[in-house]
């Protein structure tokens, strides 16, 4: 009776820790595509995650948990890969999962975007007993072996994004719900079934200051499984997109944390740490977690949005600051051959009529290119047409000020389209089925963009 009682103990701490069969974090709110596989490749960079959290330092085989993620976009295809990575080890039990990430952007219109993920991977379960402290080695009900055994699994995901302040998210983490079996010495099966959890989340950004980058806002998840009692987060974040990050979150019934993030350049570092409450704070010891990210290539938003303005500009200014961007950004060199060519047709002897002379420098200062090269600034593809341009940019960021500084002054159709072989953007003002439309189109903006231009996509 003695052995049964240690054996069924144990067999119930193990229980106990696998209720919460997904890992704990404290920082997820920056790196959201952990937990929800619709936010794979929302950032408009590749990104790199690597965390470690050490859970009740005053427990003896506490819980500790290492995740590496890294996600990003494919534009052009309105889609996002990423890889997920973790080791959760408690006591004798431990779990390791790799899973493969895919989202897709569907757009409903300029201001509301739907997102739909899917993560696929398998999961390691072990159970090594050898490690088990009991009094009586020799109790037949204890597993003599390492039990060990990988399982397919897979998560769902959707998230719904108002204007880059609304965002509302759903997941379903090991949705399959599948079992694992365990056999002991005498061949008598055991299952451990991966419990389908739900998982929701509801999140507002409010701007504080939009010259310094600095937002904040509080994100709320709700969190639960078969067999489980409801759970949930309260997090409060100021972020300062240039410097880093101070968040506070509330995890029910369980513990306060506060946390703290710095970034420097594409580096980021971050730091949390869990105030435990409740009885139970004076025996399990400190919980605290540790975050590093990496951003690849250049961020997409420019140093310039994030620095303060000189106070009294207004729009006139700010277009005539995006105009010197274009300028800066152009494709000069195209431009100059342009020009050689205007050149050389005015100096030319040529016996034509001055119409068929106006009708060859027509076609020198029109590019032809094949609609299947371009995509607008939703990714979708672009139909055939005259496309009158006055900015080419190799950075989205410049290009997406431009066009706003046009839409202040009133050019309300002014569009962002992209070559996605040559990654540059082009900001034109309309597009046209007909060449003479596009022509006096061209003409109209002639005194304010002399660079002015037409793309023809066939």
């Amino acid at each position: 009776m003695k052995n049964l009682n240690i054996t069924t103990g144990l067999l119930l701490m193990v229980t106990t820790v696998f209720a919460q069969q997904l890992p704990f974090s404290s920082q997820y709110y920056t790196n959201m595509f952990s937990s929800n596989p619709a936010y794979t490749g929302v950032s408009e960079n590749t990104r790199a995650f690597l965390s470690h959290r050490s859970q009740w330092s005053g427990i003896a085989g506490s819980p500790q948990t290492t995740y590496l993620t890294i996600d990003g976009p494919i534009e052009a295809k309105n889609i996002g890969l990423g890889l997920k990575m973790y080791s959760d080890v408690t006591d004798i039990t431990s779990r390791t999962g790799a899973f493969a990430n895919y989202s897709y952007k569907l757009k409903i219109n300029d201001e509301n975007n739907l997102f739909i993920g899917l993560a696929a991977g398998v999961l390691n379960n072990r159970i090594d007993f050898t490690k088990a402290q009991v009094r009586d080695t020799d109790d037949p009900l204890l597993f003599n072996t390492v039990q060990n055994k990988t399982v397919f699994s897979a998560d769902f995901g959707l998230a719904y994004i108002w204007k880059e302040k609304l965002e509302l998210g759903f997941a379903m983490p090991q949705f399959i719900g599948n079992k694992i079996k365990y056999k002991d010495q005498n061949g008598d099966a055991t299952y451990y079934k991966l419990a389908r959890t739900y998982q929701g989340t509801v999140k507002y950004t409010f701007t504080v200051n939009e010259e310094k980058g600095m937002t904040a806002y509080p994100l709320i998840m709700v969190r639960g499984s078969e067999g489980s009692t409801i759970q949930y987060d309260i997090n409060a974040v100021f972020d300062w997109r240039k410097y880093g990050w101070i968040g506070v979150t509330y995890h029910s019934n369980y513990a306060v944390a506060a946390s703290i993030g710095v970034r420097y350049k594409n580096l980021a570092i971050g730091y949390a740490y869990d105030i435990n409450m409740g009885k139970i704070k004076n025996y399990v010891g400190n919980s605290s977690e540790l975050l590093l990210s990496y951003t690849f290539g250049q961020s997409k938003r420019s140093d310039e949005e994030v620095t303060k303005k000189d106070d009294g500009k207004d729009a006139v200014v700010d277009a005539a600051i995006a105009k010197l961007k274009s300028d800066s950004d152009s494709t000069k060199a195209e431009m100059e051959r342009l020009r050689a060519e205007l050149e050389k047709l005015k100096s030319g002897n040529s016996s034509s009529s001055n119409k068929e002379r106006t009708e060859s420098l027509t076609e020198q200062l029109m590019r032809v290119a094949s609609s299947n090269d371009f995509v607008d600034d939703n990714g979708m593809s672009l139909g055939a047409g005259f496309y009158v341009v006055i900015g080419t940019f190799s950075n989205k960021a410049n290009a997406t000020k431009f066009k706003e500084a046009n839409q202040i002054k009133g050019y309300n159709g002014v569009q962002i389209i992209q070559n996605h072989k040559t990654k540059v953007y082009y900001v034109y003002v309309k597009q046209h089925q007909k060449q003479e439309d596009a022509e006096a189109e061209q003409q109209k903006f002639k005194a304010e963009y002399p660079d002015v231009w037409i793309q023809k996509l066939e």
